[in-house]
């Protein structure tokens, strides 16, 4: 009996509603009714990442202070010349080097589906995720919203054509309850309108 017909009497209701066609088995898909920056919301929090929404500029430097000033930074990588000129403002020391605790990056999408944070090569400089600090400052943009990893991918190609770059998730501490992962860090999320 091949897989297919094996998987089709797993979660067929009887043997007589099996037959021979493999091409009638159907997949079933998950559709949330909810929209996707509520999904990605709830799952990115209840994986233990910590979010602000940001209505303008002001509202992103006042969330970023609040970070500085409770997390204690007195310098964090930043690499972003957008994001520079924000922590330049704040009056917060940085480096393009990664042997600090904090980084303030960019990121490619952001997954709905787990709530993860798809980074490439250009926000970590082709580091690995064990090289990454354990603390990740992420500045995202509503448009930057994606269903699922395959969802982003094929946005990601679309967009950059032949040079797709590396590409890696990081979740929250929390997430699968699984802190010991090298994807788990603790992420403040600004999410700019």
């Amino acid at each position: 009996m091949n897989m297919w017909k094996k998987i089709k009497r797993l979660f067929a209701p009887s043997s007589d509603d099996l037959d021979d066609d493999e091409s009638d088995l159907q997949f079933v898909t998950f559709t949330n009714k909810e929209p996707i920056d509520v999904t990605f919301t709830k799952n990115f929090v209840s994986g233990g990442g910590l979010f602000f929404y940001c209505e303008n500029e002001q509202e992103t430097l006042e969330n970023l202070k609040s970070i500085v000033d409770n997390e204690h930074i007195e310098e964090l990588i930043c690499l972003d010349e957008s994001l520079i000129s924000l922590v330049n403002r704040l009056g917060v020391k940085h480096r393009s080097c990664f042997d600090l605790d904090f980084a303030f990056i960019t990121c490619e999408y952001l997954i709905a589906f787990d709530g993860s944070i798809m980074l490439s090569s250009r926000q970590t400089k082709g580091r690995k995720q064990e090289d990454l600090p354990a603390n990740i400052i992420v500045y995202a943009r509503p448009q930057q919203f994606a269903v699922n990893i395959n969802e982003a991918l094929q946005r990601l190609n679309s967009r950059r054509g032949e040079t797709i770059p590396t590409t890696t998730s990081i979740r929250g501490k929390n997430i699968h309850n699984v802190d010991a992962s090298a994807a788990a860090k603790n992420i403040y999320l600004l999410l700019v309108e």
